[in-house]
């Protein structure tokens, strides 16, 4: 899953706007694609409701999961061209905008957006402090223009383990909503948890599409024409784990690896998906062959404009 039990994937904003080409009138950094010119995909329709949050935003978002904010991402995103960390700050106590791992991540060159997250009660976050930091990051988002999205990580593994309610989340949307109602909610997708049977009946912008379990694999062009029909209209990312599965207990193969990254930039080239992620920072220093790879396959991806 997305977050500090998984070793690993694939990204913005009010994105219920975001196609592959860059929006018009927007002024952020255009993420590089190595080698390649051809011509732009067709961008997808483009939600009225976020159009002026998204004005800034350069598509696609290339994610980087930023799991352990002392790994120095600053090679790995020089390389790969990411353009967006997905960080990992705490509930909110307090800290200023200086201390948090956000500003932190936007200080590394080439990185324009930062997605934060509403973390896992099952990890020790409560809702009080999950509310309090839903409102923390709201009013940072009016400030700096950089947050993208609000991330509400392992949404429905958290109501179906019984650590949350549907009510609950919708009640720390509501609350981070009522000071930016432009801030995009951002939820995660998971075939080996069943969410293409889920209603999703929240106010949501964004979603990640993610491969976690290795069984999955091979359907995995079939789970993302899925997950990209349920969820129409929103902006739908493609979520890379390098080592996922029970326990931890898979590092996907060469193989694995492109087949997967290679299906999320044909999308992405396809005006079907809005950019991809990739979980983590860390196993990418610590894996350098995967840097090789996707550095191979990405070279396939149309440039925004």
């Amino acid at each position: 899953m997305a977050a500090r039990r998984h070793g690993i994937v694939v990204v913005a904003l009010v994105l219920a706007v975001f196609g592959c080409t860059a929006l018009a009138g927007g002024s952020g950094p255009k993420p590089s694609a190595a080698g390649s010119k051809s011509a732009p995909a067709p961008a997808p329709e483009v939600s009225n409701t976020m159009a002026a949050a998204a004005k800034s935003l350069h598509l696609p978002l290339i994610c980087l999961w930023q799991h352990e904010p002392q790994v120095d991402a600053a090679p790995v995103v020089k390389e790969l061209g990411f353009n967006t960390v997905w960080t990992d700050d705490e509930s909110y106590r307090g800290q200023r905008w200086e201390e948090t791992q956000m500003y932190r991540a936007l200080q590394v060159p080439g990185i324009a957006y930062v997605i934060p997250k509403i973390d896992r009660v099952a990890w020790g976050w409560t809702h009080e402090g999950s509310l309090k930091t839903a409102r923390w990051i709201a009013e940072l988002s009016l400030k700096h223009k950089e947050i993208i999205g609000l991330y509400l990580n392992d949404f429905y593994d958290e109501i179906e383990e019984g650590y949350r309610t549907t009510d609950q989340w919708r009640e720390i949307v509501a609350a981070a909503k009522a000071i930016n109602p432009d801030l995009p909610m951002w939820v995660p997708h998971y075939p080996h948890r069943g969410n293409e049977q889920r209603p999703y009946d929240i106010d949501y912008q964004g979603v990640t599409f993610n491969v976690w379990d290795p069984t999955n694999i091979a359907q995995a062009d079939r789970y993302l024409t899925q997950a990209e029909a349920q969820h129409k209209g929103k902006t739908v990312l493609g979520g890379l784990y390098l080592n996922s599965g029970a326990r931890h207990g898979h590092w996907l193969t060469e193989q694995e690896f492109k087949a997967l990254l290679r299906l999320y930039v044909e999308h992405i080239n396809a005006g079907k998906l809005s950019g991809l992620r990739i979980y983590c920072a860390c196993q990418l220093v610590q894996r350098p062959e995967y840097v090789r790879w996707a550095k191979e396959i990405m070279r396939d991806l149309k440039p925004a404009h």
